[in-house]
């Protein structure tokens, strides 16, 4: 609160400056002010090319449409900072997909869940975070319109949108506005705006082909993009089809990540537990296997299966391999298919009708690493309680044996009218726009019937008085290779199918001139809109809440749906010839389950251009964020997880270098959750202000702006591995770096403690351990965000030496916290590895275009991150460079090179990570150096 009474004081300063500034000013003639822009001169504008600004003085600027406003304006700058992407800079910065290119803005810092998080929930789906926000905070928008979310839930809990289907060789260009704009777009919009604006008017035809492939190996890539438009009379049509092929990246294809021994905290590498036989109870230990029994094996894992200790835990020797943990994808492996469609009939000088089409289809497949099983059972011969653990080896079953596959298709489809009323200075444009998404998950499981169980543990015979199964198992089973057919013989496709769609009825109209004002004429725009959405997603085939699949004792579904209607207006009011303030508002309101939420929100903005070449800008928004659909209407679910029982682990000693030698890590444990459709809309208030300058010919510009962000009643669902580091944290009264104390009486401790369920001390495989996770989604969270971001553009041209672009852009965090309940500690996301977000960030850009060649050099540096122990600030910072030629061979031909990090930098090394991949996979990549040749072919020419 102390902060937004800042906030308002400091733009009531502002304004009351600016309004003592301009007193000053009030006889003084004021020049007409002049459209600004930080993009290059050379480049497309967003949206549309306006009248040339050097000639502004004596023309009148024609108005176009700017992503965060629905009135057309002659400037793109407004009172919020926006950056552009335009298809020049995607393809000579060397992007490779639209992931790849809004990753590579700075203010795009916070971690994300990519294809090298093959444990997470969403491998095959890609998503940016904007100001280290949660992704969902972030509307994107496919031409200006909404798209449908993905089916299957980000981290387990949140809806997102998948940019991994857009094709990038069919982006016009992205726009990105941040700060909250819930006024203009409703829900989402707290962190910014993603507008993706496709190529929809295309003159000729265009044909190009790309090859690309990696220095360290794998992901050998072929795409071919075809674009065309022709115009019959009143009849545009124009379109685009881009299909593409790629081959996956392995772990072990890199050599500092495909084995235990590449730990870099010097602590000898652990080999894993391929074949293990554990005696529980009072004295769990090993049963060791003897030397002579690992050693037929020795050829699973590529020759690194041996007798191995596990040092540390003092548990004893078993058969095990360090470099199973290879055999895992970082990059999918994929086949796609985009087509788009863009119609236009022009009734008359003033009507035109339109249709808009977009389908994307994909295939990715990910590995998450070798099938595992394992058992926990009364051996009857033995006498005592054991778990019995096989992971099975490439050499056994094959390197695709744990495969997943996700078939995704997407289209978006938009069929309107628009145009101008009569005479009058007013347009319309009314539209029905429907997105959907279907995806289907195919998985390779155990079965539960006559399936793996019965191979090693033989008929059960019965149960304990503790509730465990009791068998008679033969031995010499554990120790023998599986066989593929055999594999094939206990397993079966896991198959489930999930689908999202939006759709709703839009009517716009604006006008420049509503009335007109001494400084000039009062621009106006309303918004009507009708909106249904539905989900339905299923993570596993419903056979597997029936225990047809051996580990599976449910699945996640969750299914439901909501209608919506907002209305809202916006204003332009020109204060004086050189003060305009933007003034806009909106109302949404959402039903559901038979109950639903309502929410209004505003923005005020000032422009202020005291000289033709100086902006002064600020704005004040609230917005917010509708409950996550997964979050309303998740149904009862819960699967065993693999987690650590931290509490346990670290009453032993054992911390975030020595876990994996803690008998209580890697425990499978039963997660439930369940959904809540009691929940609140999330609240945000957002504060931006800052400038733009630019030389008088635009070729020097330069912007500087301040964002704040106030998010309230944010909906927390933690997972299982949070809670149970809570729950220690609690238990012991602090957190395992010592720098932050628990009450054990706070209410997050209360709620925690009430959310791990533990099995009697009694128990006599696992006394005191954990038998369930229970947790689900409330209004509670408070997150706190502020931040600078820079852009630097500069062209120079020359008479002999051709033209110069250079361009540096620049993100700095100045604070992130988050509070989970009122009367908890504050934490700083910004220290101690409390997140994993990167607080700083800054790229570069130098384009050089003489006579046929044009060549771009492109960096990025991402500022240092936290160790993985949160003790300091040490690793990074990371930086690496793309670079790009390109040679127009024939008028109609042009050839390119495109490499992307050039000097093959892998992620930084944390000395204090023992945790494979070693590295922070949602800040850092360990792709490598990739070589792209491109040929590209204008028919026509």
């Amino acid at each position: 609160m102390k902060t937004y009474v800042a906030s308002a004081f400091a733009v009531s300063l502002l304004a009351l400056s600016i309004g003592q500034a301009l007193a000053g000013e009030a006889d003084a003639a004021s020049p007409a002010p002049v459209a600004q822009s930080t993009q290059d001169s050379s480049a497309p504008a967003p949206v549309a090319t306006a009248t040339d600004e050097k000639t502004a003085k004596t023309k009148k600027l024609e108005a176009v449409t700017v992503t965060g406003s629905l009135i057309p304006r002659a400037q793109i700058e407004g009172p919020s900072p926006i950056t552009t992407i335009t298809a020049k800079d995607i393809d000579q910065q060397g992007f490779t997909d639209t992931f790849d290119a809004l990753r590579s803005l700075p203010i795009a810092n916070g971690s994300v869940q990519d294809p090298q998080f093959t444990g997470g929930y969403t491998p095959g789906a890609k998503t940016v975070s904007l100001f280290g926000l949660n992704p969902s905070f972030t509307l994107t928008l496919l031409n200006g319109r909404p798209m449908a979310s993905y089916p299957l839930a980000y981290n387990g809990n949140n809806n997102i949108t998948d940019i991994a289907n857009i094709p990038v060789g069919l982006i016009d260009h992205i726009d990105v506005l941040t700060g909250g704009q819930s006024s203009i777009y409703g829900s989402a919009a707290i962190a910014g705006v993603v507008n993706i604006v496709m190529k929809d008017h295309i003159d000729g035809t265009h044909v190009s082909f790309r090859y690309g492939d990696y220095s360290d190996g794998g992901g050998a890539s072929k795409r071919l993009q075809l674009s065309s438009g022709h115009t019959w009379g009143d009849f545009e049509l124009s379109g685009g089809l881009q299909l593409s092929k790629e081959d996956p990246i392995w772990a072990y294809q890199r050599s500092y990540i495909d084995s235990y021994n590449d730990d870099p905290t010097g602590k000898p590498g652990v080999p894993s537990r391929t074949f293990l036989r554990l005696a529980e109870g009072d004295n769990p230990h090993y049963v060791d296997p003897g030397a002579a029994t690992c050693a037929p094996l020795s050829y699973l894992y590529n020759g690194t299966t041996a007798y191995s200790y596990r040092a540390g835990s003092n548990l004893g020797y078993y058969c095990g391999s360090p470099n199973n943990v290879s055999y895992a994808t970082l990059a999918n492996k994929s086949t796609d298919a985009n087509g788009s469609l863009f119609a236009r009939y022009h009734l008359n000088d003033s009507t035109e009708l339109y249709a808009d089409m977009l389908y994307s289809y994909s295939n990715p497949t990910y590995n998450g690493g070798s099938p595992f099983w394992n058992n926990t059972f009364y051996n009857q011969t033995s006498g005592q309680y054991e778990e019995w653990q096989r992971i099975f080896a490439p050499e056994e079953v094959g390197s695709d044996a744990q495969d997943q596959h996700v078939f995704t298709r997407t289209y978006n489809v938009s069929l309107g009218v628009r145009g101008s009323i009569g005479n009058s200075s007013w347009n319309y444009d009314g539209y029905y726009n429907r997105s959907q998404s279907n995806v289907t998950r195919k998985s390779t499981d155990f079965l539960a019937a006559n399936g793996i169980d019965d191979y090693y543990l033989g008929p059960q015979l019965g149960t304990d008085p503790n509730g465990y199964a009791i068998f008679a198992p033969n031995l010499d089973r554990l120790y023998q290779p599986l066989t593929r057919a055999q594999y094939d013989q206990f397993t079966a496709p896991n198959i489930s199918h999930s689908m999202a769609w939006t759709q709703n009825e839009t009517l716009t109209a604006n006008t420049t001139s509503l009335f007109s004002l001494p400084a000039g004429d009062v621009g106006f725009a309303a918004i009507v809109q009708n909106s249904n959405e539905r989900f339905d997603n299923s993570s596993a085939s419903p056979a597997a809440a029936e225990g047809y699949y051996r580990g599976v004792t449910g699945s996640t579904t969750a299914a439901g749906k909501r209608s919506q209607y907002a209305f809202g207006g916006e204003m332009r009011i020109p204060l004086l010839e050189t003060l305009v303030a933007n003034v806009s508002s909106r109302y949404d309101k959402y039903s559901y389950a038979g109950t639903g939420n309502g929410k209004a929100t505003y923005k005020l903005g000032l422009e202020y251009r005291p000289i033709d070449t100086l902006l002064l800008r600020g704005s004040y928004a609230t917005a917010f964020r509708a409950p996550d659909m997964f979050y309303l209407f998740s149904s009862h679910s819960s699967g065993y997880s693999q987690s650590t029982d931290y509490y346990k682990c670290r009453q032993e000693g054992y911390n975030s270098q020595t876990y994996d030698n803690c008998a209580q890590s890697g425990t499978s444990m039963l997660a439930v959750s369940s959904g809540n459709t009691n929940l609140k809309d999330i609240t945000a208030k957002s504060f931006t202000y800052g400038f733009v300058w630019s030389t008088a010919d635009n070729n020097l510009s330069w912007s500087v702006d301040y964002n704040a962000i106030r998010i309230s009643n944010e909906v927390v669902t933690l997972s299982s591995d949070e809670i149970l580091q809570q729950e220690a944290n609690c238990r012991l009264g602090t957190s395992e770096n010592g720098e932050q104390a628990f009450d054990i009486n706070s209410p997050t401790c209360r709620e925690v403690l009430g959310e791990v369920k533990r099995l009697p001390s009694t128990d006599p495989v696992n006394p005191g351990g954990i038998s369930e996770v229970d947790t689900y989604p409330i209004n509670v969270a408070t997150e706190y965000q502020t931040g600078i971001q820079s852009s630097l553009n500069y062209h120079l041209k020359t008479s002999s030496i051709g033209s110069f672009l250079f361009s540096l852009d620049y993100y700095d965090e100045l604070k992130h916290t988050y509070q989970e309940k009122a009367g908890d500690p504050v934490t700083n996301y910004l220290c101690c590895a409390n997140s994993n977000e990167f607080k700083s960030r800054v790229s570069g850009t130098a384009t050089w275009n003489i006579g046929k060649w044009s060549s771009t050099l492109f960096g990025i540096r991402n500022g240092s991150s936290w160790n993985s122990i949160g003790t300091a600030k040490d690793i990074g910072p990371w930086i690496t460079f793309n670079g790009s030629v390109n040679y127009k061979v024939l008028p109609s031909t042009t050839i390119s090179l495109v490499v992307n990090n050039i000097a093959n930098k892998r992620p930084p090394t944390d000395t204090t990570n023992g945790s494979w991949p070693y590295y922070d996979v949602t800040l850092y990549n360990a792709l490598g150096r990739s070589v792209y040749f491109e040929v590209g072919y204008d028919f026509g020419k």
